[in-house]
């Protein structure tokens, strides 16, 4: 314990050195004592949720890299509240701590580190998939393979897929864990299949995919249609579950419902547990609105129980668009120098708010479809009236079928949802338009690299 001490406090003279005075006063003078070395975690007591938090959100990859460099062992650092401990001792046991813990980048994504099973609230609408997930991290590979967890956008289902994923690594840190979205999946196979070194590529792709221990896929849907990264899949799928590696995917349907996707691939989703997360009920937002809180304020006891459950009323069928109403009421309210009051809401949530409780609108898809066209009329130096006006000139009908791939193959949104967004063109104007840059990719470098610029600024825009 005392070399785990020695290490926090020699990381922590290094990190002093990178961040304000300010901001190194208000997280970290109190955080100076080790809980205890575990699994290869060192565990360090802060004194508050709001604490943990930010340190875990913007300061934990820092932290661990400082680490790397004072020890030759595999060492990273977790975080754990004085309650936590106090909780963990009487409790007279050690069980594993689900907090976050820094993870393998793939594709320059991670786990985040603010999804585990210690902060997902269960009610009646998840508690099946909250025990079926926690079943899966428990002993991998053995009961449920693959786990299917299916449900409208916005209901926690990337929450319990990546809380698998931490839970393992808490036991076993040498675990490899692959997260990819199948969008990201789909982009890795046609990168690795149409490139000048193919070979060197795909070899590259399979390492990457085939030597994983656990592979978590998010929003399987977005494969629909694409029929050769649907075989690729197949055939990943069949090599890791032949050799009891664990497949944890998540979709927004049941997958007999997916769309001009291959039989075989969903009766292969269908061999181990599907699991349906519902839409939450009004006790369940509140205790979701709670444990946020814990994560916007030092002391939540500030915001009455009238407000959360106001602002629950509202969001009623997406937990995301909920949680976000809550941080932007709060941060409003701050900056204001307002009252945390019920009367505070609607000026606080003023354009967000839906005209009656009840009746909140997933809005996702115009979002989508919004910063898609924004980006690239604004890469091709055009405005979005050029993208939807009836024009056929070669440059502006370029540009919106480029924007009707990308809504198209990579976001899944119906050529009908499209076409009404360009102009009101009918479905098959916008599959022409899909199918037009499909065969220029093949072998158009002009247009690969147009489709890849435009996708990394769209990545950029949506993390805004």
């Amino acid at each position: 314990m005392d070399e785990a001490l020695a290490l926090w406090q020699k990381t922590l003279d290094v990190f002093k050195q990178e961040i304000s005075p300010s901001d190194f006063e208000d997280l970290f003078s109190e955080v100076t004592d080790v809980y205890k070395e575990e699994n290869g975690y060192i565990y360090v007591i802060v004194p508050l949720q709001f604490n943990k938090y930010r340190i875990e959100v913007f300061y934990r990859e820092a932290l661990n890299e400082i680490l790397k460099t004072l020890t030759p062992e595999t060492k990273k650092f977790k975080f754990i509240t004085k309650e936590e401990v106090e909780k963990e001792k009487a409790e007279k046991k050690i069980n594993p701590l689900i907090t976050p813990t820094e993870q393998q980048q793939v594709h320059s994504r991670t786990l985040s580190p603010i999804y585990t099973f210690k902060n997902f609230e269960v009610g009646e609408s998840n508690r099946a998939a909250f025990l079926y997930a926690m079943k899966v991290a428990e002993t991998p590979q053995k009961l449920y393979n693959p786990l299917y967890i299916f449900g409208d956008v916005g209901l926690g289902k990337t929450h319990l897929m990546t809380a698998i994923g931490h839970y393992i690594l808490d036991n076993n840190i040498e675990t490899n864990i692959v997260y990819v979205t199948s969008q990201q999946f789909a982009h890795d196979y046609f990168l690795a299949t149409n490139s000048k070194n193919p070979a060197n590529n795909i070899e590259s792709f399979y390492n990457k995919y085939h030597n994983a221990d656990v592979l978590l896929v998010d929003d399987i849907q977005f494969l629909e249609n694409k029929i050769q990264t649907q075989e690729e899949f197949f055939k990943l799928f069949d090599s890791l579950v032949n050799q009891n590696k664990q497949v944890v995917i998540t979709s927004d349907k049941p997958a007999n419902e997916l769309k001009n996707m291959m039989e075989r691939l969903k009766s292969r989703f269908n061999w181990g547990l599907s699991v349906n997360i519902k839409t939450p009920d009004k006790n369940l937002r509140v205790n979701i609105l709670k444990s946020k809180l814990l994560t916007l304020i030092k002391d939540p006891s500030d915001v009455p129980i009238e407000v959360l459950e106001e602002i629950s009323d509202y969001f009623t069928n997406n937990i995301r668009d909920l949680e976000g109403a809550l941080r932007t009421y709060i941060t409003y309210c701050v900056c204001m120098n307002l009252p945390f009051t019920v009367e505070n809401i609607k000026e606080a949530l003023d354009g967000i708010l839906p005209k009656q409780k009840g009746e909140q609108k997933d809005d996702k898809n115009a979002n989508l479809i919004m910063v898609v066209s924004e980006e690239v009329a604004k890469y091709c130096h055009l405005s979005i009236k050029d993208l939807t006006s009836s024009s056929r000139k070669q440059q502006l009908a370029y540009a919106r079928h480029l924007a009707m791939y990308l809504l198209r193959t990579e976001y899944g949104i119906g050529l009908e949802e499209i076409g009404d967004s360009f102009g009101q063109r009918d479905h098959s104007s916008v599959s022409h338009g899909v199918d037009k840059i499909e065969s220029m990719l093949q072998d158009n470098n002009m247009a690969k690299m147009d489709v890849e610029n435009i996708k990394k600024n769209i990545s950029k825009a949506l993390k805004k």
